[in-house]
């Protein structure tokens, strides 16, 4: 029997052991990545955990803080939405309101350039349009928006109330609307006039306005001044709708039919530019 040599034996002795080693080797390698990559997985889970108990806990947190703002803010009071369609309330004129009203309506129109006019007007009622405290708060509205510095002051005119109807440049009517044609066949009972001397005011119009003007956007208040000076306007000279509505969106002026139609234009109270003179 043939006997293999003993280096050939060692050799493969050896060989058969380094395989074992590298196998053992390789084994643990993988045995490691497993473990790290699992510690990974854990980490990321328990991080992941983290931070959606973070947002949960901040979106709570905000929940709240908005309740409790809204909660707070329930309980502020808001101030009422001024009514478009009412008028504003206005504390009685007293001796020293109207001299400050009249001081800066005399500085406007001095600084005008136009030929200064002083005016003395009176204030009366046709019909059934309420006691004295009715024709009283009348003529405040009629005596600020005469002197407002937007108004006639710029054409160089001012006005000053006289109780006694014999010292009047002209007379200011609050009229019952079916009154309105007494004053001329010309007035109409669904708006207001100026006949002569006579600026006449129509009650229904001074106390509701006209649903276009409101729709349009102007205030009773705003209508209340609008009227005042339109008809005010008559009695200085000018005519309706002379000038009129000069493009779709353009102010009107203030000359301009306007309760019967703004011809595409935005309601306006005072007199423009090219309506700024008196005859």
């Amino acid at each position: 029997m043939e006997r293999k040599p003993r280096s050939a034996s060692r050799s493969a002795t050896k060989s058969v052991y380094l395989v074992r080693r590298v196998v053992v080797a390789v084994v643990a390698l993988v045995v490691v990545v497993a473990i790290v990559l699992g510690c990974r997985a854990a980490v990321s889970a328990v991080g992941h955990h983290h931070d959606s108990a973070s947002r949960q806990a901040s979106s709570q947190a905000s929940r709240q803080s908005t309740k409790t703002d809204q909660a707070k803010d329930s309980g502020k009071k808001k101030p009422p939405k001024p009514n478009a369609e009412k008028a504003t309330g206005q504390e009685a004129l007293s001796d020293h309101s109207r001299a400050t009203i009249l001081a800066a309506a005399q500085k406007t129109a001095a600084s005008s350039g136009k030929p200064l006019r002083q005016y003395t007007y009176c204030v009366a009622s046709k019909g059934g349009v309420g006691d004295s405290s009715v024709l009283q708060k009348f003529e405040n509205v009629v005596f600020r928006t005469l002197n407002d510095p937007r108004g006639w002051p710029r054409a160089g005119a001012t006005f000053t109330y006289n109780a006694s109807s014999s010292h009047c440049d002209f007379v200011v009517y609050l009229s019952q609307a079916s009154q309105m044609k007494t004053f001329s066949d010309n007035c109409s009972s669904n708006y207001s006039c100026c006949v002569g001397n006579n600026v006449i005011i129509n009650q229904d119009r001074f106390n509701g306005a006209t649903p276009q003007m409101l729709a349009a956007g102007m205030s009773l208040d705003r209508y209340r001044e609008m009227i005042i000076n339109h008809e005010t306007g008559h009695r200085l000279g000018h005519l309706d709708n002379q000038p009129s509505c000069p493009a779709p969106g353009a102010t009107a002026p203030l000359m301009q039919e306007q309760s019967m139609s703004l011809r595409g234009c935005q309601p306006n109270e005072w007199p423009l530019a090219s309506e700024l003179w008196v005859k």
